[in-house]
């Protein structure tokens, strides 16, 4: 009798073994949509990968920019490492695509933001 191996998510669909390899994940990010990022400065961010984008301050954020993010392809999606956005994704596969989103501007990782 064979041992049963711990599984997840990510296992099941090869998500690690794409990443350790350089290879693209096909799947739906709703970052912007479902979770967010907040940063210590208050602003807005996909994802703690993401910082910049969208960069806005959270009491700016409304609904419709909720709505927006959810159906925009993120341009990151595919290379992304984050494993518990992997995960919650999966019921993503049964809910409506997404469209291809405004390329996200470059920023420098070092750049700070002031909230007025």
């Amino acid at each position: 009798m064979q041992a049963l191996e711990k599984s997840s998510f990510t296992r099941i669909h090869a998500f690690q073994e794409n990443i350790a390899k350089g290879l693209p994940n096909d799947w739906r990010c709703r970052a912007g949509g479902r979770y967010l990022y907040i940063c210590e400065n208050g602003l807005v961010h996909y994802c703690s990968q993401q910082r910049g984008y969208p960069g806005v301050p959270l009491a700016t954020y409304t609904r419709d920019d909720l709505r927006r993010e959810y159906l925009n392809e993120k341009s990151c999606a595919p290379h992304c490492t984050v494993s518990c956005v992997h995960q919650v994704s999966i019921f993503d596969s049964w809910r409506a695509p997404q469209h291809a989103a405004p390329a996200m501007p470059a920023s420098s990782p070092n750049e700070l933001v002031q909230i007025k």
